[in-house]
């Protein structure tokens, strides 16, 4: 399914409730994935985990939950990947929605993922409502960038590196960082980071802005899948298992909501 509006077009996957692809003004944004898995390109969508839960289990409410291995003897990604959504659209917006469940997971959420053209930004919207009792929650968007030539991100203010053990997960530490300074084309990242400001990505060819609410976190990846033409800036509410860590965990109330999101535009 499609949508375009306003020089912008975007392509999507009611599975998961993908977006696999995004043009504006005729340069492809976010490129499409190569090899049918849907967290090397695209945008996919992470939920109820957004990134690895340590030795795929977690405890909630004094119950302890196993999740599915599928990275070693580690989980990642979430568990929607494979779910089909139902959406609705209009004009100049797509929105998919679906009640999740799932026998590793506490309770059941209705999820919505709305992606609208507003003017000359790209918005994705994320909204999850607690429908029977109390649920852990953390909220990702896997997207891949483009690049053209040389690129560098930049940001106004201060951000830190989440300092990791094992290679994957936070140990509670973090350091001050200078994200404008890093070398994309010379240092691989695979790092969560705490940023709050807008980030700029520039390249040879444009520059965008990326704006997050309610997500403080970003994942940035240029490895293997990024190839060398790609980089990931993953938007996040939390860490690297955040369901052992708690480090940006939403717990949610029966009944209650929470929201966030990202916009790109093109400067």
């Amino acid at each position: 399914m499609k949508l375009s509006f306003n020089n912008i077009f975007a392509e999507f996957n009611e599975k998961g409730a993908y977006l696999k692809d995004l043009y504006m003004n005729n340069i492809q944004i976010i490129r499409e994935e190569s090899d049918n898995i849907s967290t090397h390109g695209g945008s996919a969508v992470l939920f109820p985990y957004a990134n690895r839960v340590k030795n795929a289990e977690y405890e909630y409410n004094s119950i302890k939950y196993n999740l599915p291995k599928n990275d070693k003897n580690n989980s990642i990604h979430g568990l929607i990947g494979d779910e089909i959504f139902e959406h609705s659209s209009g004009k100049c917006y797509i929105e998919f929605f679906k009640n999740f469940r799932n026998f590793a997971y506490p309770g059941e959420a209705f999820i919505k993922i709305r992606y609208e053209i507003k003017n000359n930004e790209f918005i994705t919207k994320f909204s999850v409502k607690s429908v029977n009792t109390d649920i852990p929650v953390e909220i990702g968007f896997h997207s891949y960038f483009n690049i053209y030539g040389t690129p560098e991100i930049k940001v106004e203010n201060k951000a830190y590196k989440l300092e990791y053990m094992d290679n994957f997960f936070p140990d509670g530490n973090s350091s001050l960082i200078d994200l404008n300074s890093l070398n994309l084309l010379k240092t691989k990242l695979d790092n969560t980071f705490y940023v709050k400001d807008n980030i700029l990505l520039n390249d040879d060819k444009h520059s965008i802005i990326i704006k997050r609410f309610n997500m403080d976190f970003i994942v940035i990846y240029n490895g293997e899948y990024a190839g060398n033409d790609s980089i990931a800036i993953e938007p996040m509410t939390g860490a690297p298992d955040a369901f052992n860590n708690n480090i940006g965990l939403i717990n949610l109330k029966k009944n209650e909501i929470f929201e966030c999101g990202y916009s790109i535009e093109l400067i």
